[in-house]
């Protein structure tokens, strides 16, 4: 299934080197380099993404993209590519520009004297959306697409702050040339009470062996691409992370602590002041501990003030965690994620349902929203 994307010219780059846009026009910048607002001959506004040096990790990354723009349907919840320019001293990426910014920086950035937190009815879309639109990604006919970077910061709100689920410069295609289908294997080791370490912390963060009691093996059979391990630290799961076999359920892993960080409002890489058994609590590990003892209120965002379904968040809670499961075959694939929010959601509350139209899909049709805020920390190892 392939798309065609429009190969835009860049007219000031022809001998000398070109003068830098305007600083108005300036948005964010992050991994790639600085992301500016434009608008093309047919009015639409447009988010231009310019490569800070055209080396050869700018030149893959602009190459996935538009690889995944080509293959990926057009889709409420996805970011659509618009077009691309790549010259000897320019690569530019084209995107609708979304008015509302990222999911993170709504959480933690945006100032209260602009907009009021996002309530707990827009935090059920956005959940329902994001899904959906992985989901989109899992299931794109012969081929699937594994996002690889799923976090509050890829996720865009548009005009009706529904999630539109950019970046995709680390994503990667599954075909039938490059997937293989067998045993994953891994181990992880039980920390030693009183030792200060977590239980949901990396494994190679806390590599020295007196601070463990005993390992633990795992197996675990599944489609994969065998290919470096490439993500978001806290958000790639642990079999990713220590076998380098990526499969769908990597992605599931990193929706489940986006789930945490959504209802929370904290960030999923922070390490919590309270100490349990003598551990310092990762996010996932605070969200259970409190969970369990019957503390709900505890671990949803104090930004809504108590306005929320207590039923709904418990059963969100729930689901991330079982999301963000260490095991992946504990995991639900993302079609199931999206069968049980919609049977949660949707029979109960009509505003959960998208207000998008395919005309919004439409070329000419100007739908806003601001790139992301920079990323967390990406980590690229064997």
């Amino acid at each position: 299934m392939v798309f065609n994307l429009r190969s835009f010219s860049f007219t000031d780059s022809i001998e000398d080197d070109p003068p830098p846009p305007p600083r108005e026009n300036f948005l964010a910048e992050g991994g790639f380099g600085k992301v500016y607002r434009g608008r093309l001959a047919d009015g639409s506004l447009v988010a231009v993404k310019r490569a800070r040096t055209v080396d050869q990790c700018c030149k893959e990354q602009l190459e996935t993209e538009v690889q995944v723009g080509r293959s990926v349907s057009t889709h409420p919840n996805a970011l659509r590519l618009r077009g691309f320019c790549r010259t000897t001293k320019e690569l530019l990426l084209v995107n609708p520009l979304i008015i509302n910014n990222s999911l993170s920086y709504n959480l933690t950035e945006r100032p209260y004297r602009f907009a009021q937190p996002l309530n707990w009815t827009t935090r059920k879309r956005i959940a329902l959306g994001a899904a959906r639109g992985l989901a989109h990604f899992h299931d794109q006919g012969n081929i699937k697409i594994m996002h690889r970077y799923i976090c509050a910061a890829s996720i865009l709100l548009n005009v009706q702050f529904e999630a539109v689920i950019g970046s995709f410069c680390i994503a990667m295609i599954m075909h039938e040339r490059n997937v293989e289908e067998g045993t994953i294997e891994w181990r992880t080791r039980t920390p030693r009470h009183g030792t200060g370490v977590s239980l949901s912390s990396p494994l190679e963060e806390n590599s020295a062996d007196a601070g463990f009691d005993s390992q633990i093996y795992h197996r675990y059979e599944d489609v994969y691409v065998n290919t470096l391990t490439c993500g978001i630290i806290g958000f790639t799961a642990p079999e990713y992370s220590c076998t380098g076999k990526c499969t769908l359920k990597n992605d599931v892993f990193a929706y489940g602590k986006m789930l945490l960080e959504l209802i929370s409002g904290q960030p999923i890489f922070d390490i919590f002041p309270e100490v349990h058994n003598g551990e310092a609590l990762w996010l996932e590990d605070w969200v259970r501990k409190h969970t369990n003892e019957g503390q709900l209120g505890r671990v949803i965002d104090p930004n809504l003030e108590a306005n929320y379904v207590e039923e709904e968040a418990e059963r969100l809670v729930q689901l991330a965690l079982l999301c963000a499961h260490k095991d992946p075959s504990v995991r639900p694939e993302m079609s199931e994620v999206v069968e049980i929010l919609e049977s949660q959601f949707l029979q109960r509350d009509s505003s959960t349902r998208s207000s998008w139209s395919p005309s919004e899909c439409e070329p000419t049709t100007p739908y806003y929203s601001f790139p992301p805020s920079p990323p967390p920390p990406l980590v690229i190892g064997p």
